[in-house]
Parts: structure tokens; sequence; C-alpha cells
């Protein structure tokens, strides 16, 4: 098999055990956020800002974790901005594109830069006459090729497999660019500026404060039947991304309910043996996470709330408390930590590599050749 194996796929490899890649780019998230406040990024932001504002709507797009950050991006623009903006999958907005591209602004949401739905989409965006932004870490790349504005990073990829940095600094790049739109409609945004430059410190905090907690947990729940994340709001994109990560990292079955659809439906599910993971921030959702985390509790499974106020719902199985002092809007910037972190020691308890989705296996190697291409 490694004879066979790509070059660009050779590093996710190299580590046998503790630290991992992924355990490198959990620890580098507030290096990656000091990276996105930097001169050249903010810059981007504002120039292609004052180009954005009058080039509507705002599409966002993007794959796996990319298209969460456009979900939750798209929201933050909508709320700070009061500008009209959509997240989508890259795949559907290249086959299934909105009228009138023309007039409207779409950015490209892709780590490496070479993503081929987001970079297709981007050209033929371009194409037909609108304003074209690229957010990457790759430099130079396909999509700092085809974007007419580009926020970049100086980073780079990330070697592990399951993304992690390059997430917060995608959302960090689309929450700047809110307050840059929303500052060029004349409002005082001082204030969402502050607490987004204080976001490398209070990353840093959270992922000292939540390792020791999250570690035994994992330990605890490595046997569970099936991890479910759940959130609205801001922290429906954070639950996507959890799940991802644990699917990615852990292998495990991981699924990922919207919380008012959770407590519709989704949940009959449920058996005893599931880890219920609960995002039960200050906002409009915080009422359905109180209900949803009673339901669960009466069912007999395992349920962790992650949460930003003082709990007032059921007594659940553990609890972990994020800064207060946070916009909600800006919360998915460390809620998605703690996830980041149980992926990784499930894997750890597991037995398995974090960086590798299991390519380690010839089948799911010749799975993945199969199923993925980047361009260059």
């Amino acid at each position: 098999m490694n004879k066979e194996l790509p070059i660009a796929l050779a590093h996710v490899f190299e580590r046998k055990s503790h630290p991992y890649h992924m355990w490198d780019g959990i620890n580098q998230i507030p290096a990656g956020l000091e990276d996105i406040l930097a001169t050249a990024p903010v810059d981007a932001i504002q120039a292609s800002s004052l180009a954005m504002q009058s080039r509507l709507p705002i599409h966002l797009l993007g794959c796996g974790t990319s298209y969460f950050a456009a979900y939750s991006i798209a929201l933050v623009i909508q709320h700070i901005a009061g500008l009209p903006a959509y997240p989508w999958e890259a795949f559907e907005f290249l086959a299934y594109p909105p009228v009138a591209l023309g007039g409207s602004t779409v950015v490209g949401i892709s780590h490496t830069g070479s993503t081929p739905p987001v970079v297709r989409a981007i050209e033929m965006a371009r194409s037909q006459g609108a304003c074209t932004v690229g957010y990457t870490d790759g430099v130079p790349s396909a999509l700092t090729r085809l974007s007419e504005w580009v926020v970049p990073s100086t980073l780079g990829a990330e070697p592990a497999l399951p993304k992690t940095r390059s997430y917060t600094s995608a959302l960090l790049r689309g929450y700047l660019q809110a307050t840059a739109l929303a500052q060029a409609r004349g409002q005082d945004v001082g204030h969402w500026e502050a607490a987004l430059h204080k976001s490398p410190g209070l990353a840093r905090q959270v992922i000292a404060g939540c390792e020791p907690q999250v570690k035994e947990l994992a330990n605890r729940w490595v046997d569970c039947r099936r991890v479910v994340v759940s959130g609205g709001g801001p922290q429906f994109a954070t639950a996507q991304e959890g799940m991802l990560k644990l699917t990615e990292a852990a292998r495990f079955d991981a699924t990922c309910w919207e919380i008012e659809e959770a407590v519709h439906g989704t949940w009959a599910s449920t058996r005893e043996n599931d880890l219920i993971i609960v995002l039960a921030m200050e906002g409009q959702s915080y009422d359905s996470a109180l209900r949803l985390a009673g339901g669960m509790k009466t069912i007999g499974s395992a349920v962790w709330i992650i949460t930003n106020r003082d709990w007032a719902g059921p007594e659940v199985d553990a609890l972990t408390i994020l800064p207060g002092d946070q916009p909600e809007l800006f919360i998915p910037l460390y809620a998605i930590i703690p996830l980041y972190q149980l992926a990784y020691f499930l894997a750890l308890s597991k037995g398995l590599s974090p960086d590798n989705m299991s390519m380690d296996d010839p089948r799911f190697l010749d799975a993945r050749m199969q199923m993925r291409y980047t361009l260059s």
C-alpha cells in the first residue's frame, strides 16, 4: 500500500502515537486566529467588503467543514451587517445555481484552495460578472487564481485529514467580513471588533480548560453506541462540524440534530447507550436545549451539556461551561473546541490514529482515491 500512496497523503501516516497531527491542529487554533487578525487578511477583508456591499445577495459556499463555516458566516452577515447572505453546499450551487448571479457576491471557502466544486463555482460566478471572494489557506492555489479578492493566511495546509484550525480561521474571516460590511454601511462596529480581537486568548483558555475534563469523558464514553450533536442558530454549524470530526477522527456513528427538529422526531431513534451532546448557548435555542436534555435523560441516554451560562436544566452526565462574555453569534469559535478534543481522545481510546480516516486499510485508501480529487 505504501508504494501506491500519493505523496500528498504520506503525512497522515507519519505519527504513530500521541501527539498526532490533529492534536497540533487543535492547539494551533489560537495561532490561526492571530494569523487572520494580521494586517494582510484584514486589509483584504476591508477592500473586498467595499466591493461586496452593492453586489447582493452574498452567497457563501464550501464542502464539508467549509460548508459548515459558510452556514455560520451567513447568519452573522445577516444579523450584524443586515445584508442578505445564504450558505450553499458548493456542488449544489454549481449544479443548480441561483438566478442573476451577475449582480451578486460569491464567497468560496476551501482550506486547500483546490476543492473542485468550490473552484468551479467561483469560475462560473466570475464569468457571469459576480464579485468573487476566496477564503483559503492554500496560497497560491486554483482558488486564489480565480477569485477577484482573496483573504489569505500564512499557516498553510493542516497535515491531518480531519481539519480543525482551518475551520475557526474561516469563521473569523467571515465574522470580520460581517463587521467590515456593517462599517461600510455606517454602523458602529467597535464592540464587535473588540470581541473578535479577544478570540485568540479565549481560544487558548478553552483549550487548556477543557482538556482534562474531555479526556476523562472520552474514556467514559468510548463504548457508546452512537454520538448525537445538537444545536440551533449559530450552534447548528458547530453541531454539524462536531459530528463530522467524530466520524472522521474517531470513526463513530455520529449524527447531527438541529435543536428543534430533534424534539420533533429524530429523538425517537435514541437508546440508553447513546451519547447526546447538546449545545445550550445563551440565545433563542436555549429553551429547546432544555427540553431536549430533559427528554434524553428520561430515556436514559448520556447527556453532555456545553453552555456559556448557568445551566438551568435537568441533572446531566457532564457539564462544560464556556466563557460567557462573547456575543452569541461568535460562540462557534469556541464551542467547537471541546468537540474536537472529544473526537481526538475517543480515537486514542479506541487505539486509532485520528489523522488518516482509516486509510491504513487499503480498501479505504482505494475508496478515497476513487471519490476525491483536487484541482491544482
